[in-house]
């Protein structure tokens, strides 16, 4: 029982391969971070106002029919700023702000699929030839076919939303010191997660069944790693310490352009004619022979002799 269950499976897995679709889409585009430092018992502090950054990403499809499927991903991150300050007790208003290094996520999840939608009515093309006058019924046939040209393909749109998970795999230190100009420099990694929640949505447009190019808009949420981080530092022989912790969150935008790896069927061409079919044979019908007409009786010679002598 359990062979012949297994077996149904790989069968219905084999199926959904073969009407799967696998796409690669390298993507550029802007992302925005926004980072909330929490320090001690104060307000979210904004460490740094407008933090943009450009964005490359590579991510491959796997789409079931069309419809539906997972996907992976590879994006350049740059969400952690670092959060810098000489003296914990007025470190919540005395401080300084930079970017932090550039580093990689990984992004998986499952996407959804809607069908294509027109953006264009569809025009036919203009035809050269010009009906002839009084045809026979098979050139007036042959006529009509050459007259229906093929569709210009129209520009579709494709709705894709989607939800997964981003990793960081290798994080920066939260909490790090190191001595500029005789002093010591405290600096706290805010927005330094390791995993994130992301969903999107993405516009494919497309020509006829040609891909254009994608648009992309996505939302992460930084989870792990976010916790908060005591500095303990000794000041005026006491002890102190100093609570930090942050909040992460990031939008962008992308534009791709999808490569395909599955053969599409091709399309007949332009002005092609359908292969005539073969007329169904009717059967024959049973025509009655024509009557042959009674030839005119002969009047004799008695007929005219008597018209003659009435007269």
């Amino acid at each position: 029982m359990r062979k012949a269950a297994l077996l149904s499976l790989v069968f219905v897995a084999c199926g959904y391969a073969t009407n799967a679709q696998l796409s690669i889409t390298p993507r550029v585009g802007i992302e925005q971070a926004f980072n909330c430092v929490q320090y001690n018992s104060t307000t979210g502090i904004n460490a740094l106002g407008s933090n943009f950054a450009p964005q490359v990403a590579l991510r491959m499809d796997y789409l079931f029919n069309k419809a539906h499927g997972p996907f992976v991903g590879i994006a350049s991150n740059r969400s952690v700023v670092n959060y810098m300050f000489t003296n914990p007790e007025t470190g919540d208003k005395e401080f300084s702000s930079s970017h932090g290094d550039w580093t990689l996520r990984l992004e998986a999840g499952y996407q959804l699929s809607s069908k294509p939608i027109a953006l264009g009515k569809t025009v036919k093309q203009a035809s050269s030839e010009t009906p002839a006058p009084r045809l026979s019924p098979c050139g007036a046939r042959l006529n009509h076919a050459k007259a229906n040209v093929a569709q210009k393909p129209v520009m579709n749109l494709r709705i894709q939303p989607y939800a997964g998970m981003a990793f960081v795999p290798n994080p920066q230190t939260a909490l790090s010191s190191a001595m500029q100009a005789g002093e010591t420099v405290y600096q706290y990694s805010a927005g330094n997660w390791t995993s994130a929640f992301i969903t999107g949505v993405h516009f494919a447009f497309a020509k006829g069944n040609v891909s254009k190019y994608v648009i992309g808009v996505q939302y992460l949420k930084g989870i792990g790693n976010l916790g908060t981080e005591t500095l303990t530092t000794a000041l005026d022989n006491k002890q102190l310490n100093t609570q930090l912790s942050s909040s992460a969150a990031a939008w962008n935008i992308t534009v791709g352009m999808p490569l395909y790896f599955k053969k599409e069927k091709q399309a007949a061409p332009a002005g092609a004619v359908a292969p005539a079919k073969e007329p169904v044979k009717a059967a024959p019908k049973i025509v009655a022979e024509p009557k042959k007409a009674e030839a005119p009786a002969k009047k004799s010679c008695q007929y005219y002799r008597s018209r003659c002598g009435s007269n």
